[in-house]
């Protein structure tokens, strides 16, 4: 929530939460993601709020923007 809209690398979140010796441990992050998702997001398949940034991290979005859900108000 602190970063709220900015983008949090991998590295940043493993070393905040597990420590700098778990920082290639990318497996963790996945799946805490993955179950943070499942409590937070309507469709978990398709992230509203919890966004990854392929390659560089993760970015929550409060706004809960969704390309896919604005494009049908757009085309009425």
């Amino acid at each position: 929530m602190r970063n709220a809209g900015k983008l949090v690398t991998r590295q940043d979140l493993l070393t905040e939460i597990w420590g700098a010796q778990h920082v290639k441990d990318t497996g963790y992050l996945r799946l805490y993601i993955s179950q943070l998702r499942k409590k937070i997001e309507p469709n978990p398949a398709h992230p509203r709020y919890l966004k990854t940034e392929p390659g560089m991290g993760y970015r929550l979005d409060i706004g809960g923007t969704d390309g896919a859900s604005e494009a049908p108000e757009a085309s009425r």
